[in-house]
């Protein structure tokens, strides 16, 4: 049977990419995205990747493939404005976005990861490493993301789970209201996790910027 990959945030941008050139590479991919959506080659999952259901249903779905081997958590949201601005509903889908739904695919995977082998990729932002103006939440969010990724990757040392962690600088994606000239191609960004994954040396940390 064929090795299977999950991407989450899979309807555009960058998890589309990813979701795409995996494909392209001969994986059978399950794409998550809130809307669903749909692409060829790439089996899609309709549902909030904060919710447990959710990725109880995409990795039962990937099951039904072949061997579940990849993890690619690229689900995310951003809110942006001055701290004190912030709404509860705005709190909420932040930190749900791009914290819980990372949390809860890895509480589905990574156990089974541990023992039978398998590849975690959680892409972060540059908002992991360095605080930003007005992007508190957000940062937040992708901060506590990095904590659960060295954390997680504690647990993995000595099993057969590999956690790789990506910190990309500003994409030019639709997730910004604005393009910048200085944003990356997407598509380049991709090409950089999955090559990651293929290799046979332990990468873990990824961070990539325009140079």
């Amino acid at each position: 049977m064929s090795d299977v990959a999950i991407v989450t945030g899979a309807s555009s941008g960058l998890g589309r990419d990813i979701a795409v050139l995996l494909a392209d590479r001969d994986w059978q991919v399950v794409g998550v995205a809130r809307r669903g959506f749909h692409e060829d080659r790439i089996i899609s999952i309709a549902g909030d990747a904060s919710k447990r259901e959710t990725a109880s249903h995409a990795v039962d779905a990937a099951k039904q493939l072949g061997g579940v081997k990849l993890l690619v958590n690229c689900a995310g949201a951003g809110v942006f404005g001055p701290a004190g601005s912030y709404s509860d509903d705005a709190i909420a889908r932040v930190l749900e976005s791009n914290l819980v739904a990372t949390i809860m695919f890895c509480e589905a995977l990574f156990p089974r990861f541990r023992s039978d082998g398998g590849t975690i990729v959680n892409v972060l932002s540059s908002a992991a490493l360095t605080g930003k103006a007005n992007e508190s939440v957000y940062c937040a969010a992708k901060w506590g993301a990095r904590g659960y990724s060295e954390a997680l990757r504690a647990e993995a040392k000595g099993t057969k789970a590999r956690i790789i962690s990506v910190a990309p600088g500003g994409m030019d994606t639709a997730f910004w209201s604005e393009r910048r000239a200085e944003f990356m191609d997407p598509k380049e960004i991709a090409a950089i996790i999955v090559d990651a994954i293929s290799r046979p040396v332990n990468v873990s940390e990824i961070v990539i910027s325009r140079s």
